[in-house]
């Protein structure tokens, strides 16, 4: 379902890998620098996946995967070689059902930590990280009903790292306050429209405060909260995008300088792109047929273009599919 790049055989080319949710593989395609992949190179984990990140977890300089494996309830990491092969699967315990998963520094020693989203137990995980590739047992905090996405990002503007999470039963986002040694505030939440799945960060209307978009999965919409520096969020204004929207993520996907927004939809088989105006609000989306099911959405140059381009995870047709973005026209 979910989909990450990265540089993973050191050629300078970008290259995809996709958490399989029907499947105990990690797909991994390769990219040719043209905008083109070779075939996929499965890695077997022995785990179903959910969702997957990528971080330099060792400090090695090549670059490693984290999964969330929803059925044995844990974490997978995969510690990559740099030529495109990874050691075997390394799992933590977490919470029951993780989903959503994100990495940083949130005790500022350097190491990377990660932060799963346990849809099942209602609670965010932090891993925090060794530096060598190990993590310690995770911490958990109360989340909202059925956390789903999550993100991160300083919110509060002292420094450190915070954490936002979707509560799709709940409508709402829950906002964790980063101390900078690792351990969180309680949960502040802010509502949202209805089933809000996946969340990205951003700051969309340039006034040096990073900002929220959810994809909000009943409303068939994108909610927008801009921040206001203190780690608080404004009323959500909404946004139609296509039916069923899963999965989210920015870009400046026109090169004139403000973010943008993309959105996988499920129910409509397409992806929605809401180009942004620089002062928070966005134009009506222009959307592109996708395959069957998008679920998940990256995004990165594949061509060497200076373009931003789109990758989504096709979940009914079991997919990828690859937008490569084009030049805007004076």
């Amino acid at each position: 379902m979910g989909v990450a790049v990265g540089d993973f055989n050191g050629d300078t080319h970008l290259d995809i890998v996709t958490a399989n949710f029907g499947s105990s593989a990690l797909s991994i395609l390769f990219g040719n620098g043209d905008g083109s992949f070779q075939t996929q190179t499965t890695v077997t984990i022995g785990d179903i996946q959910e969702n997957v990140a990528v971080g330099d977890f060792n400090k090695d300089g090549h670059l490693d995967i984290a999964t969330t494996n929803i059925f044995s309830n844990s974490v997978g990491i995969l510690l990559g070689n740099g030529d495109g092969t990874f050691q075997a699967q390394v799992t933590y315990p977490v919470g029951s059902h993780p989903n959503g998963i994100a990495v940083g520094d949130f005790n500022n020693d350097g190491h990377l930590d990660i932060v799963v989203a346990n849809q099942g137990s209602n609670t965010v995980g932090i891993l925090l990280g060794n530096g060598d590739g190990t993590f310690q047992a995770q911490i958990v905090y109360a989340a909202g009903t059925e956390p789903f996405g999550i993100a991160v990002g300083i919110f509060s503007e002292d420094g450190y790292l915070d954490i936002v999470v979707t509560s799709f039963d709940d409508n709402t986002v829950s906002v964790f306050l980063g101390n900078g040694d690792g351990t969180f505030q309680g949960q502040t939440t802010f509502p949202t429209g209805k089933t809000p799945h996946s969340v990205t960060v951003g700051d969309f209307n340039e006034d040096g405060h990073l900002d929220i978009a959810t994809t909000n999965y009943q409303d068939s919409a994108t909610g927008i909260l801009l921040g206001n520096g203190d780690g608080t969020f404004q009323a959500e204004t909404s946004y139609d995008v296509g039916v069923e929207p899963f999965d989210i993520t920015t870009g400046d996907f026109n090169g004139d300088g403000h973010l943008d927004i993309v959105s996988a939809n499920q129910g409509s088989n397409t992806l929605s792109v809401l180009l942004g105006n620089g002062d928070g609000t966005f134009q009506t989306q222009t959307t592109y047929p996708a395959g069957s099911e998008p679920v998940g959405v990256a995004v990165g140059d594949f061509n060497g273009d200076g373009h931003l381009d789109i990758v989504d995870t096709n979940q009914g047709s079991n997919t990828v599919g690859v937008f490569l973005g084009q030049p805007c026209s004076a």
